[in-house]
């Protein structure tokens, strides 16, 4: 059974305007959005800023209320659980967030920001916590004596590691990764990678990573997806998508990785304008205003349906039908 099934997800913000402060747009950062993760899996997604990367991660979560679709975890529906049910699934279901410097409080030592999910939700004190933090500590690469520091006395890659214990201190079975390397040294990115890959296996974690840059999901993930404006684009097996990407979003962006031999590098392609605003969403195909490739008034009217081009890999793209 799948851990996670995410069914035509989408979450709406309205904007409100005028004397009243009546609701006259809405801002659509994720649309009708269904994918599924196996226990085990490491699923990608990957996109520009504002493609609602972030937004999926925490609607998924039920940090926001999504507008429609429907989330599982564990054949559970999230949308039917309130108040203490849905506190109780969030012990197995937790979030990195990308920022290190400001998701740890800084006025509580790295013990007091570790442990009060440990002291909320298991109602754990004294002895038994600092043995349970120190133990988590252990485990991300830290030892004891961080423990009594707090978040200022420690480097970018620490803090890291600490909102990556804190993370694991409920024993979750499903991680969101928002970002969780952006902000650090690509040294240190490299230390933390391998770090999450050791506690996947070592913890028998099921990841869900949000990022923009690929060349780190191809390291991680098994599966990814790539989203614009919103919907997913492509979605397939990591090494399909990386080695025959068929949606041009997807070949724009990985022409923009760079390889380590020079010589294999492909020319990076260049889009014209800017990412359309979400309060104002293009007809037909939402990557058509930039397409370098868009194929006439098929575009400009119709939203391409999503077509397999590959085992367990597809694409929405009007390109990748057969009649075209």
């Amino acid at each position: 059974m799948s851990i996670l099934e995410v069914k035509d997800l989408s979450m709406h913000f309205p904007v409100r305007g005028g004397l009243l402060q009546r609701v006259t747009k809405e801002v659509k950062a994720v649309r009708k959005v269904s994918f599924n993760l196996e226990p085990g899996d490491s699923y990608g997604v990957v996109g520009e800023s504002g493609s609602g990367k972030t937004t999926l991660a925490r609607s998924v979560l039920r940090l926001l209320t999504p507008t429609s679709g429907k989330v599982h975890f564990q054949g559970k529906n999230l949308a039917g659980l309130e108040g203490e049910e849905l506190r109780q699934m969030r012990r197995h279901m937790q979030m990195v967030f990308q920022d290190p410097h400001s998701s740890l409080n800084p006025r509580k030592t790295i013990l007091k920001n570790i442990g009060e999910p440990l002291v909320i939700f298991d109602r754990m004190k004294g002895k038994a916590l600092a043995e349970r933090v120190q133990e988590l500590l252990e485990l991300v690469g830290l030892g004891r004596e961080h423990m009594y520091r707090f978040p200022h006395e420690l480097s970018g890659g620490q803090k890291q590691r600490v909102g990556i214990a804190r993370a694991l201190a409920l024993r979750p079975k499903l991680l969101m990764l928002d970002e969780p390397t952006s902000a650090l040294d690509v040294s240190v990115q490299a230390l933390t990678l391998n770090l999450l890959e050791e506690l996947q296996e070592k913890l028998s974690l099921t990841y869900l990573f949000i990022s923009h840059n690929l060349a780190v999901i191809r390291y991680v993930c098994d599966r990814v997806a790539v989203m614009y404006l919103g919907q997913i684009v492509e979605e397939g097996p990591v090494d399909s998508l990386f080695d025959s990407p068929a949606h041009p979003y997807t070949k724009f962006l990985l022409s923009a990785v760079p390889s380590p031999e020079p010589q294999t590098n492909t020319e990076e392609q260049i889009l014209e304008g800017d990412i359309p605003s979400p309060l104002n969403l293009p007809t037909g195909c939402s990557f058509h205003t930039r397409c370098p490739v868009k194929i006439g008034r098929i575009c400009e009217t119709e939203e391409p349906v999503t077509t397999l081009v590959g085992e367990g890999h597809t694409a929405a793209c009007h390109l990748c039908r057969g009649d075209q």
